[in-house]
């Protein structure tokens, strides 16, 4: 189900597709591949390579993107139903059906129409935007994400693992779940510049930077030999699902046995 509705428009990214190839890794963390291990503790050294004062010029630059706004509006409307929502979808999310919402009040639950009127407004703007499910979950969850973590990922725990995934809709889509294993796979190797990535405003110079300090964090989670084009658009929200489950689903790393490490 699509609603079309007026008065701004979704800052997409005309980007080009970017290969990544995969590194020489033995397959100990490839989710593309055949072996998925997912107890990989976060690192006790951080690669970022953004400092705070940058952080902070790429936090306003977002903010002033209509989208950034339109996600902040409804979050501060409805979070409980947006925690909610998150709650009760993944990243499958196709058709509010799906949750036992019917497409009549969609528009009641959620501040949608009343937010899309605000931003326009406020930016003088009479374009088109599709609020499919799809995109009302990614809205919340940057909203939700950003909100609890305004400055960095503070949830952050050195040398913790995080817990394995529930699919409420997608358990048996396979695309689904190879996107977000990559997705979690480049947040545990570099969760810092993850981090950074998902605050950058779309189609930027800063979201470029932060894509090619992460490249280094993706060829990893590749099995050898394959390669993967991937967008900036995928890219972006893959890695906001994978840093919403983390900081939501740390928990210690399991204690290691000798037979474990022959």
């Amino acid at each position: 189900m699509r609603f079309l509705l007026c008065f701004i428009a979704i800052v997409g990214l005309a980007a080009p597709a970017m290969p990544i190839a995969a590194q020489t890794n033995n397959n100990e963390y490839t989710p593309l591949g055949s072996r998925i291990r997912h107890s990989q503790p976060f690192p006790n050294e951080p690669r970022a390579t953004f400092q705070p004062r940058q952080l902070n010029d790429v936090q306003r630059a977002r903010s002033r993107t209509m989208v950034d706004q339109l996600s902040r509006c409804i979050w501060d409307r409805s979070n409980e139903k947006g925690l909610d929502l998150l709650a009760r979808t993944d990243f499958g999310f196709g058709s509010f059906e799906q949750i036992g919402i019917a497409s009549e009040d969609v528009m009641k639950l959620y501040p949608i129409q009343t937010c899309l009127y605000r931003v326009a407004s406020s930016a003088n703007s009479s374009v088109m935007l599709r609020a499919t499910p799809a995109a009302v979950r990614r809205w919340y969850l940057q909203a939700a994400y950003l909100a609890k973590y305004k400055d960095g990922p503070s949830w952050l725990q050195p040398g913790a693992v995080v817990a394995e995934r529930s699919y409420p809709l997608s358990s048996n889509r396979p695309d689904v779940q190879a996107a977000l294993d990559f997705a979690d796979c480049v947040v545990t190797q570099d969760p810092q510049d993850a981090d950074f990535l998902f605050r950058t405003a779309p189609d930027s110079d800063d979201e470029r930077a932060a894509i090619r300090s992460l490249v280094p964090s993706m060829s990893p989670c590749l099995a050898e030999g394959q390669q993967l084009e991937i967008d900036p658009t995928a890219l972006r929200w893959w890695i906001g699902e994978s840093l919403w489950h983390a900081a939501n689903n740390l928990v210690p790393a399991p204690a290691q046995s000798p037979e474990s490490d022959q």
